[in-house]
């Protein structure tokens, strides 16, 4: 046991001291550690077979070259055609919840990434009777995307992308969770520290 103790110290001692004599230049150390983002996106979602609108603000943290988290906000606004009711509706969702984004590949100011979005919100419903919007049912909504990105400037990164987006929990005004659950496309802008 003893032997093992020494050993486990020896290889620590070595490591330590292989760290300390590695030299980094001011701009590699700039590189290290966690960076602030916050991106804009809007798209294009099928909600009751009709094109529909969305906006995004995407607050988040680059922990390292390939990950990212963060915290999301989403809301769509439009009148679509319920072929289940007589009159279109005016929809409304807002939901928000967390996301991660990997990035399998980088080349130099290109980059691939993987934006996984889950999260819940409420659905609010206005029909030709009514005169504002009411609270009609909560959900939850997940999402996956593939998204291609590009680096313009050292701060500014414009992506485009698209993917998948499930929601469950909607039983309201003839509509359902297969109305909302569609693909999509997405533009995004994001600002990089």
């Amino acid at each position: 046991m003893k032997k093992i103790l020494l050993l486990v110290v020896a290889i620590a001692a070595v490591a330590n001291a292989e760290l300390r004599s590695v030299q980094f230049t001011p701009e590699e150390k700039s590189d290290d550690g966690l960076k602030a983002f916050i991106g804009v996106s809007g798209g294009n979602v099928l909600v009751a077979d009709d094109g529909a609108i969305f906006a995004n603000l995407r607050i988040g943290l680059d922990i390292n070259p390939l990950f990212s988290t963060g915290v999301w906000v989403s809301r769509l606004l439009s009148d679509v055609r319920n072929y289940n009711v007589k009159e279109k509706q005016m929809i409304k969702y807002m939901s928000f919840g967390g996301f991660v984004e990997l990035f399998p590949l980088r080349f130099d100011k290109f980059s691939v990434s993987v934006p996984i979005q889950i999260g819940g919100g409420a659905l609010y419903v206005m029909e030709p009777e009514d005169e504002s919007f009411e609270s009609e049912d909560y959900f939850f909504t997940a999402d996956m995307a593939a998204h291609f990105n590009y680096r313009v400037t050292k701060m500014l990164e414009i992506s485009i992308g698209g993917g998948y987006r499930m929601f469950t929990g909607i039983e309201t005004n003839n509509l359902e969770n297969l109305d909302f659950c569609t693909p999509f496309a997405e533009l995004r802008f994001t600002i990089r520290e």
